[in-house]
């Protein structure tokens, strides 16, 4: 969420950084681009540090394209993250004015807001938002109706707008993700650890299968050890990530485990986090709208009906391209570094589930009450 101190800056084109070297060789094509849209918030209330922005600027500039498989009929890409620069305001007019800017500006394939759901041990993607009913004061001590209910309403959105990515498909590969890397990352120590992949991966990498570092270098390396600070630590290797894991006791593990768990939401909160989805949801929804009103009384030759259903089919493919992630309030270093790893999980999740053609289906009462929580994602 956004904070009470300066206000957020005006939305900007964030400076591509040195990404992921992704060779190609002349007898393949390039990888296909997937730009992904993050934001995260700044202090509220009683919250003087909200991870959701530790976790969002902590975030890689890109993350690598899938493993391929002999069954896969799809194309490769690569997942590009545009991560805001800054920390949103928690202001329903600040959200109003930089979310649709930020859309305007940086064209995203995909849009992903984090946010703190102080009442939460899980870590959630939000299903759906709603238009109505935002009444919390924010840290300008306003409610949401005059810059979004009214608005909305005027425009015609619908009351409620979802996510229209697979609901089922995502919760279980993001669940897989997060389990395969708790263990990859050294966050459930070396009983989950095969030696003998160790070793492998040290020959292939070119390292030595005995490490020379100490206990303390190996943890500050890895993120596993109270000397770490999070942020973009792309230079680890998975050998000092599994040597790094006789570090972690199995207390840790356990607790690692635990604060891992990742769910379902249909309740994001009726606060600026559900806001913000809400935002982006409509702002979708309200450009397919439009472009279907110029189909509809467009005079158009044969020449700009090619170039005009291109740019509808981008527009709808688009829909529902939009997720909302709540994090636990939980701060400390391990903490952050799992927030990054889980939120990495979350984005392949998603991007993994629609470019292999899976979209949401219609309401179902048969899935697994477990599959979504229960918590409240604000603080009573």
């Amino acid at each position: 969420m956004g904070d009470a101190g300066p206000p957020t800056p005006p939305p900007v084109l964030v400076q591509d950084r040195p990404g992921i070297d992704t060779i190609e060789t002349p007898d393949e094509s390039p990888l296909k681009e997937v730009r992904v849209l993050v934001t995260g918030f700044g202090p509220f209330k009683s919250f003087l540090i909200n991870p959701s922005w530790l976790i969002a600027s902590a975030l890689p500039d890109d993350l690598p394209p899938p493993a391929t498989t002999a069954t896969s009929g799809k194309g490769k890409y690569k997942i590009k993250l545009v991560i805001h620069p800054s920390a949103i305001r928690v202001s329903y007019s600040t959200v109003s004015e930089t979310v649709p800017e930020l859309i305007r500006l940086h064209d995203p394939d995909f849009i992903l807001h984090i946010g703190m759901a102080g009442g939460r041990d899980c870590y959630s993607l939000e299903t759906r938002g709603h238009r109505d009913g935002y009444r919390i004061k924010d840290v300008d001590n306003l409610d949401g109706y005059l810059c979004g209910e009214c608005k909305w309403k005027r425009d015609g959105v619908p009351p409620l707008l979802y996510g229209m990515w697979d609901e089922d498909d995502v919760l279980r590969r993001w669940e897989v993700g997060v389990q395969k890397e708790l263990v990859a990352r050294g966050f459930l120590g070396s009983a989950g650890v095969d030696e003998n992949e160790i070793k492998k991966t040290s020959k292939t990498e070119g390292g030595d299968a005995t490490s020379t570092k100490t206990e303390t270098e190996t943890e500050t390396e890895t993120g596993t050890g109270t000397n770490f600070v999070w942020g973009n630590n792309n230079q680890n290797t998975s050998v000092e990530k599994a040597n790094s894991n006789a570090s972690v006791t199995g207390r840790r593990a356990e607790e690692n485990r635990k604060r891992a768990v990742v769910k379902l939401s249909k309740d994001a909160g009726r606060f600026l986090c559900e806001y913000a989805l809400f935002e982006s949801l409509s702002y979708r929804w309200m450009e397919a709208e439009k472009k279907e009103k110029k189909k509809k009384n467009r005079p158009t030759g044969p020449r700009d009906e090619d170039q005009q259903e291109q740019d509808e089919d981008k527009v709808r493919e688009r829909l529902g391209k939009v997720a909302f992630l709540h994090v636990p309030g939980w701060t400390g270093v391990e903490d952050i570094n799992r927030g990054v790893m889980i939120a990495e999980e979350a984005i392949k999740a998603l991007i993994g589930s629609w470019e292999d053609g899976a979209r949401r289906k219609t309401e179902s009462d048969g899935k697994s009450v477990s599959t979504f929580t229960t918590q409240n994602s604000e603080v009573q």
